[in-house]
């Protein structure tokens, strides 16, 4: 069974924009967390740090409604990556790259993680 196919249910603290899961195992800095409400409602978070056996999950949509018995996360194994391509010129997307234009959906040529790659420090500029 892959890490992607466990759902969490040891949610152990909810506050503000965060929700805390114990007892996790292979889980990463960035990586994206479907979590499940007690009613059945699907929303987005990623791992903010990841230690021993807790990870510290930002939850985009809000985490009113989330509790610590009946919520679930479950890790998916890979970063938040956006599906792009030139059709997206001109149009209007809501942070989660969703289309709110009223325009049909875009059909990507390609996904990209939305972090980007990491710099390389030799390849900067020295500041003057």
């Amino acid at each position: 069974m892959s890490n992607k196919d466990i759902e969490y249910t040891t949610v152990s603290e909810v506050a503000g924009p965060l929700m805390i899961v114990e007892g996790i195992k292979d889980v990463a800095y960035n990586e994206v967390v479907k979590i499940k409400t007690s009613f059945g409602e699907e929303r987005t978070g990623t791992v903010l740090e990841a230690f021993m056996d807790k990870a510290i999950i930002q939850v985009f949509e809000g985490t009113k409604g989330l509790d610590t018995d009946k919520t679930s996360a479950r890790f998916i194994g890979e970063t938040m990556k956006l599906g792009v391509s030139k059709d997206m010129l001109g149009r209007v997307f809501d942070g989660t790259g969703n289309p709110i234009d009223d325009a049909p959906p875009i059909i990507p040529e390609d996904r990209r993680d939305v972090n980007g790659n990491p710099i390389n420090p030799y390849d900067r500029e020295y500041p003057r």
